[in-house]
């Protein structure tokens, strides 16, 4: 970068010593070297602040915040935030790993496309660091249905400020709601590069939410909270349907193909709004190709006795234009296999 700007990369962690010297070297091994790492100590109740200070005695790039109680990831990654001094900022987990370029390549991408947010594909792998994958994302509009974003990103300070920090009160889904309140002012760039390790296992919050049943539960009621505040934000009103169906949607619920009839002009009117955003442009088809596959699925699943030629009508009226090869398919084998 022309100036070389400091980055300042926050690293929040609650009891994690047994991976967290690799996240914290993954950092300090940069290729872009002017960075400061500000850990924020969640008060671990394991050995995690004596597998730190190691680290602090010998890289006067570190802060160490330690948490008089335990806050939860959003309210850390604010405190962490709220004290960094770089203009752009990026957040890592204890469990997972930098490629050694990638805090250079995020910072000239960002530069380079003017963006306000960079993200970047990744590489999952295991609890022992062997490659279980490489993930690629796809177009932008699928983040209306996920968080598409992931763990590998930087962002300049102001897109924190703007949407006033994460959302204590969104923990589990925290991460999501700030890309999502972050698209209605800022704009998104996609790196197509691998530049980061995420490693799943037994003790992460993924693992957490979707075997245990009370964290699972919080999740499902905060991804309604978010989605709700999302709707509002795009369409400056409430949308109750819409919320729900984005809510079901994330949470592996059925949308019965009935509801995409009944509420078409809902969903149309929403959207038109949602094109009206930079990031997805509204000369694009993007935003009716990925509602059109939602659609398509809920047809596929659907039970109703009502005439397919009739709701066939429906989606090709609706979205013929951007109908491609893979969902003529679909609906061609729906259509043989109900006649």
């Amino acid at each position: 970068m022309k100036n070389n700007e400091l980055i300042s990369i926050i690293l929040p962690v609650y009891n994690g010593e047994k991976y967290i010297s690799l996240a914290i070297e993954s950092c300090l091994n940069q290729s872009y070297s002017n960075i400061e790492l500000i850990i924020v100590n969640d008060c671990s109740t394991d050995g995690t602040l004596e597998v730190i200070t190691p680290f602090l005695e010998k890289d006067h790039r570190i802060t160490v915040l330690n948490n008089p109680i335990n806050l939860k990831l959003p309210a850390s990654l604010n405190i962490g935030h709220r004290i960094a001094k770089g203009d752009f900022i990026t957040w890592t987990s204890d469990d997972n790993i930098y490629k050694f370029d990638a805090i250079e390549i995020l910072v000239n991408e960002l530069e380079n496309r003017e963006a306000d947010v960079v993200y970047s594909d990744f590489i999952m792998i295991n609890e022992i660091g062997s490659i279980l994958t490489e993930v690629e994302y796809g177009e932008f509009e699928n983040n209306i249905f996920g968080n598409f974003i992931g763990a590998s990103f930087l962002y300049k300070k102001e897109v924190f400020q703007r949407n006033n920090g994460y959302d204590e009160n969104l923990f589990l889904v925290e991460d999501y709601d700030f890309w999502l309140r972050a698209i209605v002012h800022s704009k998104f760039s996609h790196i197509k590069k691998k530049l980061y390790y995420y490693r799943k296992h037994d003790d992460s919050l993924t693992y957490q939410v979707k075997y245990i049943n009370e964290t699972k539960e919080l999740w499902k009621n905060n991804l309604k909270k978010m989605y709700a505040n999302f709707c509002f934000l795009v369409e400056n009103e409430e949308n109750e349907e819409i919320a729900i169906f984005l809510t079901n949607g994330l949470s592996f619920q059925k949308t019965a193909f009935e509801w995409f009839v009944n509420n078409h002009e809902t969903i149309k009117k929403f959207k038109t709004n949602l094109k009206l955003n930079t990031n997805f442009n509204i000369k694009s088809t993007l935003i009716e190709k990925v509602f059109l596959i939602k659609t398509i699925d809920a047809l596929r699943q659907s039970n109703s006795s009502k005439s397919k030629l009739s709701d066939l009508f429906f989606v090709l009226s609706n979205y013929g234009r951007v109908l491609g090869k893979n969902e003529l398919k679909k609906l061609v084998k729906y259509f043989l296999k109900v006649n």
